[in-house]
């Protein structure tokens, strides 16, 4: 029998091999799936020509139907295989307008038989899982909230800014509505979100109209009530909007046909049907006719490249719905869909950086956002630009680089124009808590004052809000919970009265925190159940992650293991479905706080160290300091001297580098440290001293500080201070520990009678319903 040649190829650093199906990058074999490699076999087969999507899917699917993302997701697992990427097409090339063509240089290999394989490498580490740190922080990162709210760039955010020539008529705004789907297609439910996002985009395309942001309109429950002139004349009032565009899908055979309605103050409504084969394209015609109605000059023909082509549109749709309710794996499948087509799209490149970064990939969103940025300044974009830097700034506050931050935001807002008092409201909202973080109190109440004035002036009840949840992190890098639940609580008012349900549910989790670092953890529980039920009903999975790891830290000093478990798988789930390490260290970091409270300070260590080596790699310095402090306490009860000297050695780095943040740590870490190297009676007598002498401090240093004297105390035979202290008295009405301790307290001063009231009063807060978890909630699509 003949033998029959071999195919075997070699491209930069990948061998691939025909015959035998199998790749190897680096003399590591690559998992592929089989219609991957049938892909890359054919371009490369081919590869003097381009193919275009016609034949690629006869070859690769026959007669079968598929749509173009399944083409674009084998594409972009092809490259992934290769070593090649969307951005560099360095193996595969999109040439648009004919296909897929193989450019990458291509060595055939001689027919020997092949040298033998090296041994598989060990499997690298798999990337430690990543977590969040619970109520021994104050107000649940309200410097972050604001970054979060104000900053994230979402696309969704979209807002012109850029004045010019051909601008609609004075002073318009338009508000997009959320899409009525009543086409029955259960596979259409992307639509209500993301055609409302598209067409945002669409209309902030050339910067001539303002355009109210797609994620404040879908967090608002009065987007609903625009089915007549009263509840019209109320959403335009919400949004400060004069046009509402509202629109309608419905499927008639073979075809979608959209309704498209403009609602104006003073004059008589327009409407108009459209026909089409697809509902993307669909929204982008609508868009063309309202800019008619409005007399705005006609944006270019762009339906067959851009955006708005009609691949690229449900694509970039789709990417957006998933970004307005949290789901960041979606959004960067999408995103990275229309990248693969276009290198070229800078606002998916900015969707994508922003889900990178919501989900953990710092240098990647980093990496994207500053392209985006360069793009913007390239072509004097002034709205995409700010847009970029706000992204670059929350990456910057996220990191502790405050001053970074800062700079950011200041090449933001130099970039806006007074005239857009919404967009203003935001930044200047995120500066001033950036300013507070960095300790410029006086500048960062300045910033404030000015967000509520312009809020105030108009009409923003949102932006009201905003400012004044955002108003508390000053009372919050005070200490002062009690002051900081004040100022949610109006801002909760604030936004229920706009109906902004995303910045209520973020309200509701804050403040559930600001009440849980008070010691009133029932209160807490029941508003971090309400924010979680938020979440449920508009499909927010950042909002029902974040309060769902607030309630983690509630439940865990009731004992109430299953419904921890229950939780914690939750979140975990979640973490893994969205793909974020974030997640997961915070999960560690609550789960290791659980750990340390039942005395296993090994697994609770474990959970630590875990936690810290994502936040160290992803360069989250904000919670390096607070991690480094519960490390100390779980390696000093653990009897791990070494373990605790070191992490307080590093704590101490940080808190001489930022001294208003940390300082107050530093007497309970030294009084821990004495403890563990057998000074246990001076560590004691230490700590109640510095107690004594600053009887009304406030905030987490104080808190851990008294409930560790406690435990020392109790540990010692002198107890009796428990009982006379005044400091327990805010935490013996809902606080578990607080109360455990003034029963064992009671016991050795041989109260029986009070310890037996105190212990059925126990008992039936740990029964409580509202520390319940539902066992059917997921909290990810």
């Amino acid at each position: 029998m003949l033998a029959v040649a071999r195919l075997r190829y070699r491209t930069g650093n990948t061998l691939i091999d025909l015959d035998a199906r199998e790749i190897r990058r680096d003399g590591v074999p690559v998992e592929v799936e089989a219609k991957v490699f049938d892909l890359i076999a054919l371009l490369l087969r081919e590869r003097g020509r381009a193919l275009d999507k016609r034949e690629l899917n006869a070859e690769l699917w026959g007669d079968r139907p598929v749509t173009d993302a399944a083409l674009s997701q084998q594409l972009r697992k092809a490259r992934r295989a290769l070593g090649d990427d969307g951005d560099a097409q360095r193996v595969i090339r999109t040439v648009h307008g004919r296909g897929l063509r193989w450019v990458g240089d291509v060595v055939e290999l001689p027919d020997d038989p092949p040298a033998a394989s090296p041994p598989p490498e060990a499997p690298a580490a798999a990337l430690p899982h990543r977590v969040h740190r619970l109520h021994r922080r104050l107000v649940a990162a309200a410097a972050l909230f604001a970054l979060a709210v104000a900053l994230a760039g979402t696309l969704a955010y979209r807002s012109a800014l850029r004045p010019g020539g051909d601008e609609g008529p004075a002073g318009t705004r338009i508000a997009i509505l959320p899409l009525e789907d009543d086409s029955g297609d259960d596979g259409l439910g992307w639509t209500r979100a993301g055609l409302m996002g598209l067409m945002a985009s669409l209309f902030a395309e050339d910067g001539r109209v303002d355009v109210v942001a797609a994620k404040d309109v879908l967090a608002s429950d009065v987007s609903t009530r625009a089915s007549d002139a009263g509840g019209a004349a109320a959403v335009r009032a919400a949004f400060g909007a004069t046009h509402l565009v509202a629109t309608r899908l419905r499927r008639v055979g073979p075809l979608y046909e959209l309704e498209v309605r403009l609602v104006a103050a003073g004059s008589a409504d327009r409407s108009e049907t459209l026909h089409g084969s697809a509902p993307a394209p669909l929204a982008v015609d609508a868009v063309t006719q309202v800019r008619r109605w409005l007399d705005l000059a006609p944006l270019p023909d762009v339906r067959s490249k851009g955006i708005a082509s009609a691949f690229l549109a449900e694509a970039y749709a789709r990417g957006l719905d998933a970004q307005l309710h949290g789901d960041t794996a979606g959004a960067r499948k999408y995103f990275e869909i229309c990248l693969d087509q276009d290198p070229g799209l800078a606002w998916p490149r900015l969707g994508l950086a922003i889900a990178q970064g919501a989900a953990g990939d710092a240098q990647a969103s980093e990496a994207n956002a500053a392209k985006v940025a360069a793009a913007a300044r390239e072509a004097g974009d002034e709205e995409l630009l700010v847009a970029a830097e706000r992204q670059l700034g929350s990456l910057a506050f996220r990191r502790g680089d405050l001053d970074g931050a800062a700079r950011h935001l200041q090449a933001a807002l130099a970039d806006v124009a007074e005239n857009r008092p919404f967009v203003l409201t935001d930044l200047l909202v995120a500066q001033a808590s950036v300013e507070d973080e960095r300790g410029h109190f006086d500048l960062a109440r300045t910033l404030f004052e000015r967000a509520l004035a312009l809020a105030r002036t108009t009409g923003s009840r949102r932006g009201e809000a905003l400012v004044l949840v955002n108003f508390a992190a000053i009372d919050n890098g005070a200490g002062d919970a009690a002051a900081a639940a004040a100022k949610l609580r109006q801002g909760l008012d604030a936004a229920r009265a706009a109906g902004d349900a995303t910045l209520e549910g973020n309200t509701l989790a804050n403040l559930g925190a600001a009440e849980a670092n008070q010691g009133r953890l029932l209160d807490a529980a029941t508003l971090l159940q309400q924010a979680r039920a938020l979440a449920r009903r508009r499909g927010d999975v950042q909002l029902g992650v974040l309060a769902s790891l607030q309630l983690l830290g509630v439940l865990a000093p009731f004992d109430r293991g299953a419904d921890v478990d229950r939780l914690a798988r939750q979140i975990g789930d979640a973490a893994e479905r969205q793909r974020n390490p974030y997640w997961r260290a915070e999960l560690a970091w609550a789960l290791g706080l659980r750990a340390a409270r039942r005395g296993d300070y090994a697994d609770a260590l474990r959970h630590y160290e875990e936690a810290r080596a994502v936040y160290a790699e992803a360069g989250i310095a904000r919670s390096l300091a607070p991690i480094l402090a519960d490390i100390v306490d779980a390696a000093a009860a653990g009897g791990d001297a070494p373990a605790a000297h070191a992490a307080a050695d590093a704590f101490r780095a940080i808190a001489r580098a930022d001294a208003r943040a940390w300082a107050a740590w530093l007497p309970l870490l030294d009084a821990q440290l004495r403890h563990v190297d057998g000074d246990a009676a001076g560590a004691l007598d230490d700590l109640a001293d510095r107690l004594d002498r600053a009887p009304g401090a406030i905030g987490p240093a104080a808190q851990a500080s008294l409930f560790q004297l406690g435990r020392w105390q109790l540990a010692s035979g002198r107890s009796d201070d428990i009982l006379l202290r005044e400091a327990w008295k805010p935490w013996l009405e809902q606080h578990p520990q607080a109360i455990a301790l003034r029963i064992a307290a009671l016991r050795a001063a041989h109260r029986t009678a009070e310890a037996d009231v105190e212990q059925a009063r126990l008992e039936r807060l740990r029964h409580a319903p509202q520390l319940d978890v539902d066992d059917l909630v997921s909290l990810a699509p």
